[in-house]
């Protein structure tokens, strides 16, 4: 046999960097063409809340890199687009010279401040809009959320406060999404006459900016600014629209983009202090964005459920993490996920750029009524934690009785801060999982326990299995 070629550490870099690339110009190219298209249908641009953060900052990069494909495409001569492009913008007579033109004409972005808001990201807004040259608009609503409030308290009595000043958690929620639904009322009255205010007819379609990872979390407002016609980045999670934003600073030339990314993620909902932040989106998620795209890839193309998605982890996050914090963040996440499934009911279109998409509608059809605390999976979990002891050095050690069923496969847990490994199968193995709905899930001597686990919970559906003894390790023949 010929030996594989061991590739130079600079083509493996270039190879890497070459696939980087392709994947973000796909992301452009696609999500532009979609935009064009979107306008072909008869609407005369687009309204995006721009709110200065890495998610509507992409989308608004989205939108620029359609105009710089619509200003090319006039430029080498193509007279279809030039055609649905005056007919757009209602003048028979309009050739776009630059992207930063075209896009003041069809694109209209907003920041929809209150209270809550920081200089920062108001700046940030602006500062995109000036370089992309979108039509930009600062607003504020909190009489908007005055009024609203005020409606309430005449009718009950009472004033809701934030948790930050005396007010319970439930007080502070409420609040927080009468400012997000606030925000999707006003963005569906401004798309609806900013035409009419430029003396242009027809009307805006409203662009959606929330993420894969906050859909799945169900980090977002029912109804709010992730409610719109058609949602650009909601098939993308954060960690890859970053690198979409790196992509995008570079090739458009929109330094701006480097503080966007430099900034910590934050819904600024809560009261500020000193004019300072005193929120972001990791802190109150419980979990970081990294964690939460591990997780939504996981969930969606290894088909995890909560005990085969701790087995996986327990492997690739133990250098860093014990298992008791594995499984509390394995749990935190699908307890979640759980409560919040609801909301996947009614995201906004998006285009479907990755497979891990939880759009429900088209991709990821599933219930959306679970039991949040998912018994029987979690007790699997803690039955296995159970089975982990820590020696006198530290280590973690699996102890698994071999004197049932015969000479079983084993497996074992090894390696400071909680690393696993586990045993693989044999050759004469037998290669699949047999259900019994009398013996419960039979499983070959040395199959992995993780993938096992997963053929379990599909199993479940149809044995419903009380607990997880109806899993057993047989001896391979």
């Amino acid at each position: 046999m010929t030996a594989n070629p061991v590739l130079p550490e600079e083509l493996v870099s270039y190879l890497l960097m070459t696939s980087v690339v392709i994947r973000e110009q796909s992301v452009l190219n696609i999500n532009s063409l979609e935009r064009f298209l979107y306008l072909r249908s008869g609407q005369g641009g687009f309204f995006l809340p721009l709110s200065g953060g890495v998610d509507s900052s992409s989308v608004a990069s989205i939108v620029f890199s359609m105009c710089h494909l619509v200003v090319d495409a006039i430029q080498k001569g193509d007279s279809k687009v030039l055609s649905d492009v005056r007919r757009i913008v209602c003048d028979g007579e309009y050739v776009p010279t630059k992207p930063q033109e075209l896009c003041g004409r069809l694109f209209v972005t907003c920041y929809m401040g209150s209270e809550n808001s920081s200089q920062e990201t108001k700046m940030r807004a602006f500062s995109l809009a000036e370089q992309i040259g979108s039509y930009h608009m600062n607003i504020n609503i909190d009489v908007a959320v005055s009024a609203v409030l005020g409606i309430f308290t005449a009718v009950s009595g009472l004033v809701p406060r934030f948790a930050s000043r005396g007010g319970s958690a439930r007080e502070s929620l409420a609040l927080q999404n009468v400012q997000a639904r606030l925000r999707m009322v006003l963005a569906y009255l401004f798309a609806q006459l900013m035409l009419w205010v430029r003396n242009r007819s027809g009307g805006l379609l409203v662009l959606g900016s929330a993420n894969v990872d906050e859909a799945l979390r169900g980090y977002m407002t029912k109804y709010d600014c992730s409610s719109a016609d058609v949602n650009p980045i909601g098939g993308i999670s954060k960690t890859d629209l970053r690198s979409f934003l790196v992509y995008a600073k570079n090739k458009f030339n929109l330094p701006i983009l480097s503080e966007i990314l430099g900034a910590p993620p934050t819904a600024e909902l809560e009261p500020l202090d000193g004019g300072r932040l005193t929120q972001t989106d990791e802190e109150d998620m419980g979990m970081t964005y990294a964690e939460l795209s591990v997780f939504g890839r996981l969930r969606k193309q290894n088909k995890c459920g909560p005990y085969s998605m701790f087995c996986k982890l327990i492997n690739t996050w133990g250098a860093d993490c014990t298992p008791e914090q594995v499984s509390n963040k394995v749990k935190h996440f699908f307890r979640c996920y759980a409560i919040n499934r609801h909301k996947m009911t009614v995201l906004t279109p998006a285009c479907h750029a990755e497979s891990y998409s939880p759009d429900d509608n088209r991709y990821d059809h599933r219930p959306f009524l679970y039991n949040a605390q998912w018994t029987w999976q979690f007790r699997a979990i803690d039955e296995q934690l159970q089975t982990l002891i820590t020696t006198g050095d530290g280590k973690w050690e699996e102890h698994v009785d071999n004197t049932a069923s015969g000479n079983r496969g084993s497996s074992s847990v090894s390696g400071s801060q909680g690393s696993l490994t586990r045993g693989t199968a044999s050759s004469s193995a037998v290669s699949k999982i047999l259900r019994d709905p009398h013996k419960g899930i039979v499983v070959p001597a040395g199959y992995p326990p993780d993938e096992a686990m997963m053929q379990v919970e599909e199993a479940s559906r149809w044995h419903h299995p009380s607990s997880l003894n109806h899993l057993v390790l047989s001896a391979a023949e």
